[in-house]
This record gives C-alpha cells, structure tokens and sequence, in this order.
C-alpha cells in the first residue's frame, strides 16, 4: 500500500491520469452529443451485439432472434419467422459482456455507452503505459494522447460495437506481456495460465484475433527458448478453459466441434468469389443465405458456413492469377481511408450533417495517415531485432495487413486494431521531434527554458 502511495505522487501517476481524463472526457462530450440508437430499425451489426445481449440477459441463451431485422423501408428481412434458435454466426465475447451490463441496468443502453467510454480512456492509460515501457517517459506520454485525441478511436466508443471492447482487451493483454512475461527471465506460470484465458476470451470479442495466441505463443518460445515448455502449456491450459465450454456448447446444439463460428465461411466467401471488390459483399452473404431458403435458421448457418468456406477456397485455387491482383486491392480497402468511424456514427441518422462528416473523415485519414509516416519514418529509432517486447506489439500491423488484405476482406473498419501500434510507434518520432526542438531552444537562449522566459518576462541575454 505505501509503495502503491508512493507510485501515485510520481510524475508517471500524474502523466497517466492526466491521458486518462483527457480520453474519459473527449469520449463523455462526443457520447452526450452523439449517440446512436441500435433500436431505431436500422440494419448493422450493433443490432445484433445489442439484441443478444438482451437475450442473454433475460436467461434466453445465445440465440439469433429474426424479428429485429429490417430492411431500409421498415420490411421484416425473416418476415413469418419469430423463433429464437441457437447461433455461433458472432463471436460471444462481447455480447455476453453487454449482457452483464444489461442484467444489473434493464437494457440500458446508456450504461453501455458509458462502458465503451470507460474501455477507451482506459485504452489510452495502456499505451501510455506500454510505450513507457518500450521507450521510455516522454514516448509514452505522445502515444496516450494520441490515441485519446485519435477522431476514430473517440468515435468508435458511441457505437455498440465490440471494437472499443477490443482495442481495451488488446491494450490490457499487450501491456501485462509486456511488463509480466516479456520483460522476466523467469516464468510466473499462474500470470500464464490467465494470459492464455484472457487472449482467448479476447479472440471471442474479434474472432480474427483468435489466431494471435499463436504469435504469442512463438514468442514465448522466442523468449524462454529451452524453458518454454511450462509456459507453452499455461498458456495452452488457460486457453482451453475458454474455448472448451464454447465448443461443448456448439457440439450440444449443433452436432458440430465448432471452436469459432459459423459466420466465417461467409466472410471468407466475400472475398473470393468471381464478383468480388475486395470488400464487403452484402449480395454475397445473401446468396448463401439464399441457396438454402426452406431449411432452419441452425442448418441454414452451417451449410452457409460449410460451403462458403469451400466456395472460397475453390474460386482461389482455381483463379490464382486474381487471387494476386485481388491483394493489393484488399489492401488499398484496408486502408483506403480512416473514415469508419464517421460512418458508422452517422449509420441512421446524421449527427454531423454531410458537411461535417467529410471534415471529420478528411481529418481521421490525416491524422491515421500521419501515424503510419511517423511510424515509418522513426524505425531506427523502435526497430529491434531480438525484443520479444517489441514485437508482441508490433505483430499486430503485419497480422492484420495478412488476415484482412489476404485472408478475408478490406474494409477501413477492420484497421481499428492498428491503431495502438501505431500510436505507440509513431510516438518515437514525436518525441525525438520534441527532443530536438527544445535541445534547439536551450542552445538558442543559452540554456534557459521557454518556462523560465515567461517567468521573468525578459529576453535572454546572448
């Protein structure tokens, strides 16, 4: 407790808190003026965490409910089905986190809201913490703000979607590998254990994620080398606790070992078929829908899973000279712009008008943009070869430039995750800017401070 007392009177305490309320209230202010209702008719995903929710809550189950899709014009999308049935379509994590909410609060959507402001100040308290650990004080302090000044990062948390869930598990799972395994000669297999339970439970929130255990894992071999046999199997044991009853509980209602979900074959399908863009496809998501109207909504998401996985898989063995061409073209939807934030904000109704819309979006893919050139630009200055540390965190570029300008489908929303690499990163750069231009203003002001000069209000003598 002393120790803990001591800690919170030093300028990183000060530092930390100070990012951490600058986040909280930029995140409150864009909530109280902007906030999106997942219950006005509208067709996206936070209808789906939204409702799920509410069915966890109310002792339902994880189900797929037909009745709260609807078209633009107000027309049920399942009209004459209403049962509630079994689904794997979504990853869990975060909808079953909603339902806590939602149980203790009666549905509040305002709760939730809060919750997401909560997860991105606390975000940005990481990487400050995480970007102090790999570079010291004054990065870590250009990175917190970054990322607590970042317009879609901020923007994010007004939306009930899991990415402000994710960015929160992400930074929390960077930063205890950073401090706790990473930075440890020594194996604290407990520590381990939960690691592996919590990078799971992190890849039921972004099922994408779910293969980053395994980057996590080779770098625990990197780092223990001939000890790494304990800690692989912590790390392998705490998964297990996660995904066991996961896929028990697919196998009971599906007859099928599913460990992630039944909505993968769809997106995998997306981006390979002849019609492709290299983006998201509603047409082809419908057209697995589509090919087994009749049957039920439970064998309706396994053959469309099935299927679409085999679909993709053929269509990309069969048509290899457009798979290649196709890369690039993921890639440039990855990153085309940093407008979802923008968009998914102004979903259903314009909270920032047209006008204001493409100045928030022309800022975003300026600042996103600026984050990739000063992370690009400082690699001297972060880049280092045999740092497990380092490359827990940088990982996460390279892994999502594959998974979604590879694997999958681009789509400016899927680089959400980039944002804290980059962040951190970037804020080498920044701070060697900072560095040099007050190393410039001692040497022309004979070693006073800009403070000292506004104390004194007099000019510096040569």
């Amino acid at each position: 407790m002393n120790r803990l007392r001591g800690w919170l009177r030093t300028a990183d305490a000060r530092w930390l808190l100070a990012i951490f309320i600058v986040a909280f209230g930029v995140r409150l202010a864009l909530v109280a003026y902007a906030h999106p209702n997942p219950r006005d008719g509208r067709y996206d995903d936070s209808v789906w965490y939204d409702t799920t929710a509410q069915r966890l809550a109310e002792g339902k189950g994880y189900v797929f409910d037909p009745t709260v899709w609807k078209a633009p014009n107000g027309d049920l999308i399942y009209p004459g089905e209403t049962d509630l049935t079994p689904t794997a379509l979504w990853p869990p994590g975060y909808p079953l986190t909603l339902a806590g909410v939602y149980k203790i609060t009666g549905d509040s959507l305002w709760t939730a809201r809060l919750l997401n402001v909560l997860f991105g100040a606390l975000t940005a308290a990481l990487v400050f913490l995480i970007a102090k650990k790999l570079f010291g004080r004054r990065p870590g302090i250009f990175a917190g703000f970054t990322l607590a000044l970042l317009p879609s990062h901020i923007l994010f948390t007004a939306v009930l979607l899991s990415e402000t869930y994710f960015g929160f598990l992400l930074a929390l799972l960077l930063a205890l590998y950073v401090y706790f395994v990473f930075d440890r000669p020594k194996a604290n297999l407990p520590l381990i254990l939960a690691l592996g339970a919590l990078t799971a439970f992190t890849g039921y929130v972004r099922g994408e994620f779910m293969a980053y255990g395994g980057i996590f894992a080779l770098l625990v071999l990197l780092h223990f080398r001939r000890r790494a046999l304990l800690p692989l199997l912590a790390l392998a044991a705490g998964a297990a606790i996660i995904v066991t009853p996961w896929t028990v509980r697919n196998h009971i209602h599906f007859n099928q070992w599913i460990v992630g979900t039944t909505g993968a074959g769809r997106v995998v399908f997306q981006g390979h078929n002849e019609k492709t863009d290299g983006g998201p496809s509603l047409e082809a998501f419908w057209r697995l829908e589509q090919d087994y109207k009749g049957l039920s909504r439970k064998e309706i998401e396994l053959k469309a899973n099935k299927d679409g996985s085999k679909l993709a898989r053929e269509w990309a063995q069969d048509h290899k000279l457009e798979e290649l061409r196709l890369v690039p073209r993921r890639m440039y939807m990855l990153f085309r712009s940093d407008e979802s934030g923008v968009t998914w904000v102004q979903s259903n109704k314009a909270w920032f008008g047209t006008e204001g819309a493409d100045r928030l979006i022309r800022l975003s893919s300026a600042l996103f943009y600026g984050m990739i050139a000063l992370s690009l630009a400082g690699w001297p200055l972060w880049w280092k070869t045999f740092d497990t540390k380092r490359w827990a965190v940088f990982g996460i570029v390279p892994f999502y430039m594959i998974v979604f300008g590879v694997l999958f489908i681009g789509d400016p929303r899927y680089h959400y995750a980039l944002y804290i690499p980059l962040a951190i990163f970037s804020s080498t750069s920044l701070s060697a800017i900072c560095g040099a231009t007050v190393a410039r203003w001692r040497d022309v002001f004979g070693g006073r401070s800009l403070g000292s000069l506004l104390r004194t209000f007099g000019t510096p003598s040569p």
